[in-house]
């Protein structure tokens, strides 16, 4: 199950293979079981919601509703391509993909269609398997400036693969100098329209856009060097998964808390909660540092772990 799982995620953009009925339900019970514990813990913590911390509970229940929602967007290619490979075993025409537009029945239609076996026509596709390059071998480094900024936009969606330290930082420079500047003209021109006009004018609206344009482009290529990096310094896939993902997550629900707090001006009441908070935030976001600092292969150990690589 485990392993049909990954091949779910592996193969989002594998339309030309073949999946068998074993994995295409593995993955589909297993994708299932993740939507159901997402939606489970959302209606937990909105019930939790009529008792004491209140606002506490009704930002858990809204992070939980972002997670499910990010969750099911983020997994419709993958279940898209996942069921073309099966309709491709079937010997099934893959257009039937588009029965998922009629709602409900046409689903239901398609899952039908899925249940039937694989065919013995259907020898022009091969089943899709986890290859030696999706097993995350090494990129080759790249040793001038514009061959590392050149690489990080051309691994766009490359989260196999490693990034020395040194890349990775002068890449890290670079983008937080932009960020950094984004946000200094956005304040100076804010300054100027404010004494020249008493509001926010065009200037400040154009650069605000530009600057969620730039973020939005560079949010893929910033989380694929993330994986890279915190693979080269030693993290098994589950290490980088959890550190990664655990920060991304205090973060948000941080973020969320503060800004339920100043709606609700509840602020007082949550002081301690909080200060809580902000400690585990800055516990996690130096742990990420602290690893993305060290040097290739510093986390490898000797013995198997399902935390850390092993040392060849």
């Amino acid at each position: 199950m485990v392993q049909a799982y990954k091949k779910f995620w592996l193969g989002a953009f594998t339309f030309n293979k073949k999946t068998s009925r074993k994995d295409f339900w593995s993955a589909l019970l297993t994708h299932i079981i993740i939507f159901v514990i997402l939606f489970k813990a959302y209606h937990f913590f909105n019930l939790l919601d009529f008792y004491q911390l209140t606002t506490l509970w009704q930002t858990f229940a809204s992070f939980f509703q972002l997670i499910f929602n990010l969750y099911f967007f983020g997994s419709l290619l993958s279940f898209i391509a996942l069921t073309v490979r099966r309709l491709n075993d079937a010997d099934l025409p893959w257009g039937l993909i588009f029965l998922n537009f009629i709602l409900g029945l046409g689903t239901l239609v398609l899952l039908i269609l899925n249940l039937f076996p694989s065919s013995p026509r259907a020898l022009k596709f091969k089943e899709y398997e986890i290859n030696s390059s999706q097993e995350f071998n090494n990129l080759p480094e790249t040793k001038t400036l514009s061959g590392i900024f050149k690489d990080y936009f051309k691994n766009y969606f490359e989260f196999r693969g490693r990034t020395t330290r040194r890349n990775f930082w002068w890449v890290q420079l670079f983008w937080g100098l932009t960020v950094i500047l984004f946000l200094f003209l956005i304040y100076l021109f804010n300054q100027f329209e404010q004494i020249m006009f008493g509001y926010n004018f065009i200037g400040s609206m154009v650069l605000r856009l530009f600057f969620f344009l730039f973020i939005l482009g560079t949010f893929f290529p910033q989380l694929t060097i993330h994986v890279r990096r915190l693979r080269d310094a030693g993290l098994s896939n589950l290490g980088l998964s959890l550190l990664l993902g655990g920060t991304s997550g205090i973060l948000i629900f941080y973020q969320m808390f503060t800004k339920t707090l100043k709606i609700t001006y509840t602020t007082g009441h949550y002081q301690l909660v909080q200060y809580l908070l902000f400690l585990l935030v800055m516990i996690a976001v130096l742990s990420l540092i602290l690893v993305e600092v060290m040097a290739t292969g510093e986390l490898k150990t000797n013995k198997k772990n399902s935390l850390f690589e092993k040392i060849d």
